[in-house]
């Protein structure tokens, strides 16, 4: 298939059933993959089943009729919203890591300790937990995963940083002109802007092709291989080591007896065809969302006590775009604009320590500005034609904001609708409390600040409702009662199942997940190989 590296990617269906695998990890994403590598290279035989095919990085790439209009690479499988509403994720091997835009930003020390800095009467003790590790336990593989993925960044540069043993191994570009002007903004409202650090090949290191800073990255595949996605780093070095990638590939349930899963049961996309695969181990890694819907379709929610609270506790960062238009063009060069973020609200107002405020905010980041196509098709009706035409002159800052647990936010199982493969949809219950509206309300509040600031004349805001960031449904702990998964990230009572996407998760923190559940699954690999304590360079 095109874009896919030398594998056995294409093994039939009798031949992978026929191999007894010394682990079999579901899904590709940034907690998978990074699993699969340290598994592999331990030495240890790896399958990673998954439902996407490897990315085409051809002309399409960039096309965003093809990529966000017509949808290439979305799923067949719905997920069902409380209001109905059916959304249906992209589908990638590699997972989010091919379309994402790159922020790579560890959590702050706090948020591991949120539970008890914050529990109170509003914040019932039985929805907010305490990470059961601390922030020093993962910070060795924070660094790990920078190097892995590449990440450009300045260290010292985050007012909020966390602690960090080492630098990032890349420099980020220079600001293009929108991003400069939010940076000028932030630092004359005596804020401290930095470069947001992504996992982006500025300098063409690896021999690959370096980035050409286009405006089709957030959102798209890139056709250069030049976002250090999981499919062009992790995943090749995985295969050389042994690791084999099946794609277009379903996992329908897991197998287990006496304690232990035995096996999954598959179906091949592309035939139809059901088949069984064997292993001693099994990591599953599908997203929040979908690992949820896998382990209750499989009746571990009849394990108890844990079981119980398979899908709970789900988090969706509460999250908003402001939108700036200016009397000038914001971004003449047509360049990649996610590069400036601001943390100084990451604790409520600005200056506060999380010991201060009970109330959390987050952090604004710059945006890129989405394309012509996109806002002719998807602004409201009255917008379209004046939203694409003034797109030159527009500046967009995203705000996240803390999403708190509450085990009524949850992931369950349609009871009748079917995707086309008979398997029960996932429905997502999810509602945002009010402490969540008002710290995206103030995180707006700020951004708007900093967009008047900057120039603009006109501002207006929107909410996201996507399942982007999903993390917290097979939350980790020291108790089965409040938690699905150990410290380890071994499901209680089932000493064969890892669990390692963001589903693992207390608490969201207020920064893209995705760097720490690649050192999560980095901790957890290390653990599971027998390598804690020695890790492989990478």
């Amino acid at each position: 298939m095109a874009g896919s590296p030398l594998s056995d990617s294409h093994l039939a269906p009798d031949v992978i059933a026929n191999t007894l695998w010394d682990t079999v990890v579901i899904g590709t994403g940034f907690g998978g993959s990074m699993m699969a590598l340290q598994l592999a290279r331990a030495g240890q035989r790896v399958l990673l089943l998954e439902r996407g095919s490897w990315v085409a990085r051809d002309e399409s790439a960039w096309d965003p009729t093809a990529i966000l209009l017509e949808r290439k690479y979305q799923s067949e499988t719905a997920v069902v919203r409380e209001n109905g509403v059916r959304q249906h994720p992209d589908e990638l091997v590699g997972g989010n890591s091919v379309i994402y835009g790159t922020a790579s930003l560890r959590m702050r020390e706090a948020d591991l300790t949120m539970g008890s800095l914050l529990s109170s009467a509003e914040r019932p003790e039985s929805a907010f937990v305490d990470w059961p590790i601390r922030y020093a336990e993962l910070e060795p593989y924070y660094a790990e995963a920078e190097q892995l993925l590449g990440v450009a960044g300045v260290a010292g540069s985050d007012p909020t940083e966390p602690t960090r043993s080492s630098p990032f191994p890349f420099e980020p570009a220079p600001y293009s002109t929108s991003a400069q002007m939010l940076a000028d903004a932030a630092t004359a409202r005596g804020l401290h802007p930095f470069p947001l650090p992504v996992a982006i090949n500025f300098s063409g290191a690896g021999g690959r092709t370096k980035c050409i800073q286009c405006g089709t990255c957030d959102l798209f595949p890139c056709k250069l291989g030049a976002k250090n996605d999981l499919a062009v780093t992790v995943l090749p070095e995985a295969i050389r080591l042994g690791a084999v990638v099946r794609p277009r590939t379903i996992v329908e349930r897991l197998v287990h007896s006496g304690g232990r899963i035995t096996s999954v049961e598959c179906i091949d996309m592309d035939s139809r065809a059901r088949f069984t695969v064997r292993a001693g181990n099994f990591v599953v890694s599908a997203g929040a969302v979908a690992s949820s819907a896998l382990l209750l379709r499989s009746g571990l929610d009849a394990m108890g006590p844990n079981g119980r609270l398979i899908g709970r506790h789900l988090m969706l960062h509460c999250s908003g775009i402001a939108i700036g238009i200016f009397l000038r063009r914001t971004n003449p060069e047509d360049r990649f604009l996610k590069q400036v973020a601001i943390s100084d609200f990451y604790f409520g107002a600005a200056g506060q320590s999380p010991e201060q405020n009970r109330e959390w905010w987050g952090v604004i980041q710059a945006l890129q500005v989405p394309p012509r196509e996109y806002l002719m098709a998807m602004a409201p009706v009255p917008f379209k034609r004046p939203s694409a035409a003034t797109r030159g002159y527009h500046l967009y800052a995203i705000c996240l904001a803390h999403d708190e647990p509450n085990p009524e936010n949850r992931v369950m199982l349609h009871p009748t609708d079917r995707d086309p493969y008979g398997l029960a949809l996932a429905q997502v219950i999810h509602r945002y409390s009010e402490r969540d509206l008002r710290a995206r309300d103030a995180l707006h509040a700020e951004a708007r600040k900093l967009l008047r600031k900057a120039g603009a004349v006109l501002q207006f805001r929107r909410p996201i409702e996507t399942l982007s960031h999903a993390v917290g449904t097979c939350r980790m702990g020291d108790d089965p009662e409040h938690a699905v998964l150990d410290p380890w990230c071994q499901f209680f009572g089932v000493p064969n199942l890892h669990v390692v996407d963001g589903s693992f998760m207390p608490t969201s923190g207020a920064v893209n997940p995705s760097l720490t559940i690649a050192a999560n699954a980095l901790r957890v690999g290390a653990h599971l190989a027998g390598l804690a304590g020695c890790r492989t360079a990478p």
